[in-house]
This record gives structure tokens, sequence and C-alpha cells, in this order.
């Protein structure tokens, strides 16, 4: 069996507020595509080890619960990959954060997904960035990397202030766009202007790789 490096939180969790669950409206729109890429088995678990993988997320301006100069997201909680359907029991606000520190300030009624960092890291690179999906693909991974395409090194775990520079460097100032991340085996991310321009690229890497 594989070694899956995946779903551990590696980042400081000291400044989650816990609090009833997400309006709806605010991740309607993001669940929607969700549910497509869990169909498609781009998001779930791995089930001889019980760990999720898969996360995403949709800027959002939070400015009402914490004013920050940095960028604002809601996104997927930890360990929820498994579930077919989520809720607002399943997703969580990021309201501020520091790369190099490790840190992240958060708000929902669980802790955010361990990718969050990475999130975070490339919502900084271009302010037309408004949505990032991270899903986990044998198929789309070795063929991103058959093909080339960015990605970020294998000496590079995920969750740390090194992939959150390397996925940086990756999407430079780019709009959208996607790379695979060599250090975190099947992972790849697709980000986008929008949720429909993030979802159509991830759909074409399926066609394109599986078919």
């Amino acid at each position: 069996m594989k070694v899956i490096d995946d779903g551990v939180i590696k980042y400081d969790r000291s400044n989650f507020t816990q609090c009833d669950p997400i309006n709806s409206l605010e991740y309607l729109k993001l669940e929607e595509w969700r549910k497509l890429l869990f169909q498609h088995n781009l998001i779930g678990e791995y089930p001889e080890v019980k760990i999720g993988f898969g996360n995403m997320s949709q800027a959002m301006d939070y400015g009402h619960f914490h004013k920050s100069k940095r960028r604002q997201f809601i996104i997927t909680g930890t360990q929820t990959g498994k579930f077919p359907d989520l809720d607002g029991r399943h997703y969580t606000r990021v309201l501020d954060f520091e790369i190099e520190k490790l840190k992240i300030q958060m708000m929902g009624p669980l802790e955010a997904s361990s990718e969050a960092l990475t999130h975070a890291a490339i919502y900084e690179c271009n302010l037309e960035i408004q949505a990032i999906f991270h899903i986990h693909s044998p198929a789309i991974w070795n063929g991103m990397i058959k093909d080339k395409c960015d990605f970020t090194e294998a000496n590079i775990p995920y969750g740390t202030v090194e992939m959150a520079r390397a996925t940086q460097e990756c999407v430079g100032k780019k709009s959208f766009g996607f790379f695979c991340m060599r250090g975190h085996e099947d992972g790849v991310v697709i980000y986008g202007k929008s949720l429909e321009e993030a979802g159509k690229l991830t759909m074409e890497l399926f066609h394109q790789y599986i078919g």
C-alpha cells in the first residue's frame, strides 16, 4: 500500500473560532461544482486508510467579520472528502493568514482543509483569481507530468511554507491555469477567475487524461 501524505493539518490551529453552520448563500455555487467533482472521483476518500482528498475554495469578502489586507475565502473543511454532499457544517471562512508563520485565522463549525495555506498563497498571486480546486487523480497527475505541465518539485510536501511559495512560482501573475504537485502524489491544482472557469479547466483535464 502506498504511503499517503494527506489530510494532516500542519498550520497553526490556535486562531480557530468555532461558530454555527455557514449560511448556504456563502457556499451554494461552490457546492454545485464540488458535487460534480465528487461524482467523478476527483474528490473523495482513500478507503484503505480513511483519509479524505481534495478541497475547494472561493474568494469571499469577510470584512464584516474581520478586516484584513489579505484575501479572504471560504473553503471546504478538514476531512470532508468522503461526503458526497456538504452543507453549512462542512465549510469554513478563512479571514486572515501569515504564510511564513503557518498561521491561519478561520471561523466556522470545523477547521479549514489542511491545504488552506496553499489556497491562501495562490489567492495572493493575482486579485482576479476567484476559485481554486485541488483534486486528486493518478491519471491526470501522471499525464500532466508526462506532458511537462507546470509543477511543484517532488521534495516539497503539502501544507508547508515551501509548498505555498512553490505554488506561487507556478502561478506567477496568471489569473487561470493548473499545475501538479510532484511531492503530493495524485495532487493537481486548478484556479480561475470564476468558479465556472476553474470548473471548465478541471473537466478539460478530466476528459483529456481520463476520458
